[in-house]
């Protein structure tokens, strides 16, 4: 696994618009809030922003513990950037430029079917 390191939490741009509210329950019953330890975040540079490509629901776990930094590990899976770009532009045009801001926008899997999963898929040629 490739090293991980730290990066402040202001400083990191979520890349979906909203939480799953059965994996953030499901994160939420093993994270230690005391004393949180979780595997690092995969992460990206896109456009020059540190950008989370997956973990968003650990993200959020560690914002709510009061992380000030997350411990990350930079994403070398092939990714399809154009997608990711796209997906940053609407979190960009509803405010959601930090995981601070996904606090209003955790929604049940269904809506997050729906409103995320759906939308992402519109994007497949």
């Amino acid at each position: 696994m490739p090293e991980s390191f730290r990066v402040p939490l202001g400083e990191i741009r979520p890349s979906q618009l909203y939480l799953d509210e059965s994996k953030l329950s499901s994160v939420i019953e093993w994270f230690d809030f005391e004393s949180p330890n979780y595997d690092p975040l995969p992460i990206r540079k896109i456009g020059g922003d540190w950008t989370l490509t997956d973990g968003h629901s650990r993200a959020f776990a560690a914002y709510l513990s009061g992380a000030d930094e997350l411990r990350l590990v930079r994403d070398t899976d092939d990714i399809s950037v154009p997608t990711y770009k796209q997906c940053l532009s609407w979190c960009e045009a509803e405010g959601i430029t930090e995981v601070s801001n996904l606090a209003a926008r955790v929604v049940t899997s269904p809506t997050f079917e729906e409103e995320w999963i759906e939308r992402c898929r519109s994007l497949d040629p």
